[in-house]
């Protein structure tokens, strides 16, 4: 199974968002991460029954949402965590803490039409606990999805993000999802 968690709660009390040509400007943790797997969704191409999309509470207090669905990874699921990411890049997106070898193999071979930085760790400036500290605990198979943003601390103020960031990202879990059985081939 291809668990894709995003947290959709916030920090904000109020919001603010506008746009321009490049960039989505605002608050985004995690509205653009929602959104991005909410693009995916609504592509009609995640319809598989390997796939299971999580919108998460409590990621900004206890991880309750995440620990709920916990319960339901077993050891060989690929989750992949989709979080806004402070750390710096020129490239569409990043992967952190994508630390097993076999996930590593899967994402170089599915993206390699991709724009995105691989780090094994996790060098976001802002923070490094997004709900991957959870689901760790039931598989060696995940990653978080971390679309860049700029301008600031991503909890406190509005921050941007590139429009195509989000386009790329939606594509890419398109793209791991209908490539699952490349996965399972390669834990076996």
């Amino acid at each position: 199974m291809v668990f894709i968690s995003a947290h959709s709660d916030t920090n904000y009390k109020h919001v603010k968002l506008k746009k321009d040509n490049e960039f989505y400007i605002g608050h985004l943790d995690n509205y653009v991460g929602v959104y991005s797997v909410m693009k995916a969704y609504f592509s009609g191409e995640l319809g598989h029954k390997h796939v299971r999309i999580e919108l998460t509470y409590g990621e900004e207090t206890d991880f309750e949402g995440a620990l709920e669905v916990a319960e339901e990874i077993e050891h060989n699921d690929l989750v992949i965590v989709v979080d806004v990411t402070a750390t710096p890049t020129k490239k569409d997106f990043v992967i952190e803490k994508c630390v097993s070898p076999i996930v590593q193999h899967f994402i170089k071979d599915v993206l390699k039409n991709y724009e995105y930085d691989l780090y094994g760790d996790c060098p976001d400036p802002v923070s490094n606990l997004d709900e991957v500290e959870i689901y760790k605990n039931k598989t060696k198979h995940y990653f978080s999805l971390g679309l860049p943003c700029e301008g600031g601390d991503y909890n406190l103020e509005a921050v941007r993000c590139k429009i195509k960031s989000v386009d790329k990202v939606s594509m890419a879990l398109i793209d791991i999802c209908k490539n699952y059985d490349h996965f399972i081939k390669l834990l076996n």
